[in-house]
């Protein structure tokens, strides 16, 4: 039978910690180990934990974080997991009673190395918001180097093996645009997309309380015309940009798992698809642009988005870009790209 670890970086967290932590004690699995790593909080937060920690029904492990960051706390803590599976946990949500029997379930029954399941979004005060991030429309089993490339499942979300935390090489993960690195949950599921299947659970096992004070969030709801304008406004180094990040996934999967070469070729042959792209969008008029479309037409680029490439809205984009003129879509923004952006 696997253990399972929930591991937990703390900062800052009075507010929510005892939800959260109340959450884990009712779970119908109870994990074998709580590793919380606490990164200089100055309110009540490490007090919270050593309470909890003193009548819980499971291990607890404290620590004093590195002090480095989100990301480099969160890695900390899952270094002293020691268990075969590992769960991230945010300070601030709240789990649902069966989220790690039912998790833990599925990736024995699909033998899959990495799981994420739906989430409810609330507010502050835990009242739903009508919406789900992630939504997974059914329960289903991904393959390696199948589905969106861009898409990270937000950590809370994920259970995995460890032997995809062995497998990074942590101090080489990519540097992004303006010298941010891969966050922990970007670098496992980059690994998991990457090496094996993955298994998308349509069930809801978490509410995603949004606050003022959230790292990340989920995105607002928006309908199909204000997705078309956001496309449409994409800066002209956006795919330019994503060239450039899929490069440095290639780079770090090479270091990772150098006999990958299915993977390693994968985002290489990304990275041209998205150049391609780039020049039809900094195209200096209608017909240039139009020159480029053709190249990309020809290589492919536009097919179904599940095997890496565009997709077909993203084709009627750049023809409605095209129609409106190139000064319309040509944007001198300085935006960068972020790899869980809107890649259309």
């Amino acid at each position: 039978m696997p253990t399972i670890a929930v591991v937990m970086a703390t900062f800052n967290g009075e507010a929510w910690l005892n939800d959260q932590l109340a959450s884990i004690a009712q779970q119908t699995r109870l994990p074998d180990r709580l590793v919380i790593s606490d990164d200089g909080s100055t309110d009540n937060t490490v007090e919270l934990a050593k309470d909890f920690a003193r009548g819980a029904p499971f291990e607890v492990v404290l620590l004093e974080g590195p002090h480095a960051g989100i990301a480099e706390n969160f890695w900390y803590a899952a270094r002293h997991a020691h268990t075969s599976v590992i769960a991230w946990c945010d300070q601030d949500d709240v789990w649902f009673p069966q989220k790690l029997e039912l998790c833990e379930s599925l990736m024995e029954t699909n033998n899959v190395p990495y799981v994420t399941h739906s989430a409810l979004v609330t507010d502050a005060a835990l009242v739903p918001r009508d919406q789900l991030f992630p939504r997974y429309r059914k329960t289903r089993v991904v393959q390696a180097l199948a589905g969106d490339p861009w898409w990270c499942a937000p950590g809370f979300t994920t259970l995995f093996r460890a032997e995809l935390l062995q497998l990074a090489r942590w101090d080489d993960r990519p540097v992004l645009q303006m010298g941010s690195r891969l966050g922990h949950d970007n670098v496992i599921a980059l690994l998991a997309f990457a090496t094996g299947p993955r298994l998308e659970i349509s069930d809801v096992m978490a509410n995603y309380r949004q606050h003022e004070s959230n790292k990340a969030g989920a995105p607002k709801k928006i309908g199909v015309l204000e997705k078309s304008r956001f496309a449409l406004a994409l800066p002209s180094t956006a795919h330019s940009d994503r060239a450039e990040i899929a490069s440095v996934y290639a780079e770090f999967i090479a270091m990772c798992d150098p006999l990958n070469t299915e993977a390693i070729d994968y985002f290489s042959v990304l990275q041209a698809r998205s150049l391609r792209r780039a020049k039809i969008q900094q195209s200096p008029g209608r017909l240039s642009g139009a020159c480029n479309l053709l190249v990309a037409l020809a290589q492919g680029d536009f097919g179904r988005k599940s095997r890496g490439r565009f997709g077909v809205r993203a084709l009627a984009r750049d023809l409605m870009a095209l129609g409106l003129g190139a000064h319309r879509y040509r944007r001198s923004s300085q935006k960068r790209v972020s790899p869980g952006s809107p890649s259309d």
